[in-house]
């Protein structure tokens, strides 16, 4: 029998839940946070820069896997709204 050398992509989704992805986790607490901390607040491009910054602690491989899961801002928006965005977001991370 031939050795598996590389996961099946469904592997790989399956591996991703069980281990929790902390990618998935971060986003639900940013948007979490944003919903409820002013969420009629404005929030901006700058905004989500600042906010992938923060949660990755200064890790800029999280900081990059963060931002690439963030969509880009160019509408006006508030902090509410964008928390919403990033909820749908976390469950394709």
């Amino acid at each position: 029998m031939p050795e598996r050398t590389q996961s099946a992509q469904q592997d790989e989704a399956l591996r991703r839940v069980r281990s929790g992805c902390p990618v998935r986790a971060t986003l639900r607490d940013i948007a979490t946070t944003l919903r409820t901390t002013e969420p009629s607040g404005p929030f901006s491009e700058a905004d989500r820069l600042t906010t992938a910054l923060n949660a990755a602690n200064g890790c800029t491989h999280r900081q990059a896997a963060l931002l690439k899961r963030m969509p880009r801002i160019d509408w006006d928006t508030t902090r509410g709204e964008y928390g919403l965005i990033l909820d749908r977001a976390s469950w394709s991370a």
